[in-house]
């Protein structure tokens, strides 16, 4: 595909993405937009770790978690703006991330995803019983909204879910270019080292557990970023969102879309927000229904959606310029 075809696809993509809450204006539509886009954040920052320096991460949400009570504290017991909470709480969850990096990343495979679950499920934990400091079980409630800001003249006030559909696509996309510039640089060639062959890329003078740490640390403090963002979108958090369920979840939308790739974990993400809701017509059989649907997928897309439709792009031109 030549970069002018690729201009248009994005512009065509930008166009449909500005005018969508123009066409899906109840506030059940938006919301889907709104977590899609979280989702999308979650994801692309887990597929770094799990899809590009391949180290399997089964504890995303104790990182997502840790950025939303980070932001929901300082805004609700100091009065902080979350245009400074938001900062604050990505150094403090990729700060965690760091630490907990060095631990961990000495372990690989399954070994590493447990450790990784059994970190998710400590953290919980450590919500669930600090009481004076989170709330405990209750949550913590009364979260503000993000302050009005004045854009070239124009004062934008964050009352509505549309508001807040085109501060997160602002996020996504800021997220995306960022993670871009890293899988595409020496870094990212370092990490797709690290995870086809780690003994081979150490031979290589590759620093194989700064590499992986480095991965882990930028993914956790995006994952953070996406829990302040959802704290002062909803509103309230409570322990019971940022379990090992939800790390499951984050999962899930990664290899549904595609690992190895930045664009498929969105997909992923979009998908696996909107599927849910349309099988609630099935009633008692939407989870079965969403399960066979996931286990189809996996079996015949096993490189994601967009890891597939993009080999079979591939073929499809090799073919061509074959019988050409």
């Amino acid at each position: 595909m030549n970069k002018t075809a690729k201009l248009g696809i994005m512009s065509a993509a930008a166009v449909v993405l500005l005018v969508l809450p123009h066409l899906f204006t109840m506030d059940y539509y938006m919301h889907i937009f709104v977590m899609s886009e979280i989702y999308a954040v979650l994801a692309m920052s887990l597929a770094l770790i799990v899809g590009f320096s391949g180290q399997v991460s089964m504890g995303h949400a104790a990182f997502y978690g840790i950025g939303a009570y980070v932001s929901a504290i300082l805004s609700t017991r100091l009065g902080m703006s979350f245009w400074v909470n938001f900062w604050i709480s990505g150094l403090a969850a990729g700060l965690i991330s760091y630490l907990t990096g060095r631990l961990v990343l000495r372990l690989r495979g399954h070994v590493l995803a447990i450790t990784t679950a059994f970190f998710c499920v400590l953290v919980n934990v450590i919500m669930v019983n600090w009481i004076p400091v989170t709330n405990g079980p209750m949550g913590i409630v009364g979260i503000p909204r993000p302050s009005p800001i004045n854009l070239f003249g124009l004062k934008i006030v964050f009352e509505t879910r549309m508001h807040y559909y085109y501060l997160g696509l602002l996020f996504v996309a800021a997220s995306a270019w960022f993670l871009y510039r890293i899988t595409t640089s020496r870094l990212g060639d370092n990490l797709i080292g690290v995870r086809e062959n780690e003994e081979l890329a150490k031979s290589l003078g590759i620093d194989t557990m700064r590499n992986k740490v480095f991965a882990f640390t930028v993914g956790g403090a995006f994952a953070g970023l996406a829990g302040s963002f959802y704290a002062h979108y909803i509103l309230f958090i409570s322990p019971v969102t940022f379990t090992i369920g939800e790390s499951i979840n984050v999962l899930v939308m990664v290899i549904f879309g595609g690992m190895s790739t930045l664009l498929g974990p969105v997909f992923g993400a979009i998908l696996l927000s909107i599927l849910p809701e349309f099988l609630r017509m099935a009633g008692a059989l939407r989870l079965i229904i969403y399960g066979i649907s996931l286990i189809c997928f996996i079996i015949w897309l096993p490189q994601g959606v967009w890891g597939s439709l993009k080999n079979w792009w591939i073929n499809k031109k090799n073919s061509d310029s074959a019988a050409g």
